[in-house]
């Protein structure tokens, strides 16, 4: 058992998409992202007439007035992008044992194709790289693979052809597995494959409600919506519970559609991580649903097996960088939901300094919550740890103590003076 301390449960590879665009068949190569040189003198990565230029994803050890929305390049080798063994001397001189990798710009584009060849090829030649990257060391570079967005069958496939690739340890979704933003019991056979192969479900930020007026049944929604336990609409009954909290980006409607529509039931091995979420919402969302629950499910006739915080604590971990309203209430929320994140090297992210950030928020906790929120909730999760080593590590002392005197926030990377 790898001793883990310090999980970062959400990191990005921004390696150039040249990397892995080669493993395309000859003709779809010139339909494939590629890196482009930018009117400003940085490099993009480009996607038929879209651009996206580098910057603020690769701000890793820069001071914040070397922050950049634009203008930077993978030429210039910036950390984050490099090879496997860069990476790991890259956690090393951050102090994290591992973490847990999506790709970000590369997604992003993904979202911009229509062609389903184009797509299914790019997501295999993606994540057959993101295997090798991974391979060169599974136990600290956990890959979170792609999944297909035009389809549940698509989806479905290969979701079973990377399960037991060694260096993948979850599998990302864009969207709901049938290409949609809200659920539907299409989505049952990925559901299906997924608790049987007991492969985590990882999304960054959120894989459904992608859009307000999809989400919310008075704009268009309820001729297409679920229907629950005693008739009611699931997407009007789960709105109630959302307390008019903000989405996307929160995956509240997500996460109440999932426990609404018996899901969880049908499916108990399914577990969840909802990356760069924050964690300072959910004590009161987490309340206020417990409440309005009660207020509405005798007019709805909804009866369900658990209590909804219940669904949450048992399927769902959530990831944060420096969240001190969450850390302060974390009992609200569940100690083993919660799970620290650099992020690096995006701009919210703190490498190499993240030891800093950590010592910020969890000095004075009890060493076991330190432990399972800056590593072994994320690695169980993850099913790279079994709850009984994920108990066994947490009565263990810190390997590496917190400092007892951080800086302040940003004191490293605000020039003096400014």
């Amino acid at each position: 058992m790898y001793e883990y301390e310090v999980v970062s449960a959400d990191a990005h590879i921004e390696a150039p998409p040249t990397r892995w665009t080669d493993r395309l068949p000859a003709a779809l190569r010139d339909q494939a992202p590629t890196v482009v040189e930018m009117p400003d003198g940085g490099q993009g990565v480009a996607l038929g007439d879209e651009r996206v230029p580098l910057g603020l994803t690769i701000t890793g050890g820069l001071t914040y007035d070397q922050f950049r929305q634009k203008g930077l390049r993978y030429d210039d080798d910036p950390p984050g992008t490099g090879q496997p063994a860069q990476r790991i001397a890259e956690q090393d001189r951050d102090g994290v044992d591992a973490e847990v990798l999506f790709s970000t710009v590369i997604a992003t584009m993904f979202t911009k194709m229509q062609d389903p060849e184009l797509i299914g090829a790019c997501v295999r030649a993606y994540n057959d790289w993101l295997d090798e990257f991974c391979s060169y060391d599974p136990d600290r570079l956990f890959g979170i693979a792609l999944m297909p967005f035009n389809g549940v069958r698509p989806a479905v496939e290969e979701l079973e052809r990377v399960a037991a690739k060694p260096g993948i340890r979850g599998v990302h979704l864009l969207k709901f597995p049938s290409g949609d933003s809200y659920l539907s019991r299409e989505d049952d056979e990925f559901w299906s494959v997924a608790n049987d192969l007991s492969v985590p479900i990882i999304a960054h930020h959120n894989f459904g409600g992608d859009d307000k007026a999809k989400s919310h049944p008075m704009s268009g929604m309820k001729e297409k919506a679920l229907e629950i336990a005693g008739g009611a609409d699931l997407a009007m009954f789960a709105w109630l519970l959302t307390c008019d909290l903000p989405m996307p980006t929160l995956p509240i409607l997500t996460v109440e559609q999932l426990f609404l529509s018996g899901t969880l039931d049908k499916y108990p091995n399914l577990r969840f991580h909802f990356a760069e979420t924050g964690i300072g919402w959910l004590p009161y969302w987490l309340e206020q649903m417990e409440d309005r629950f009660d207020r509405h499910r005798f007019w709805a006739n909804v009866e369900l097996p658990r209590r909804p915080l219940q669904y949450f604590r048992d399927h769902f971990t959530f990831s944060f960088q420096e969240d001190h309203a969450g850390v302060a209430l974390r009992h609200s929320i569940g100690i083993d939901n919660i799970c620290w994140a650099n992020d690096f090297p995006h701009s919210v992210g703190d490498w190499p300094w993240s030891n800093e950030v950590r010592a910020r928020q969890f000095n004075g906790l009890p060493i076991d919550e330190v432990r399972k929120i800056q590593g072994l909730n994320i690695a169980a999760q993850l099913g790279v740890i079994t709850p009984a080593e994920k108990a066994e590590l947490a009565a263990r002392p810190l390997k590496n103590p917190l400092d007892q005197t951080p800086p302040t926030r940003g004191a490293r990377r605000i020039p003096a003076g400014v």
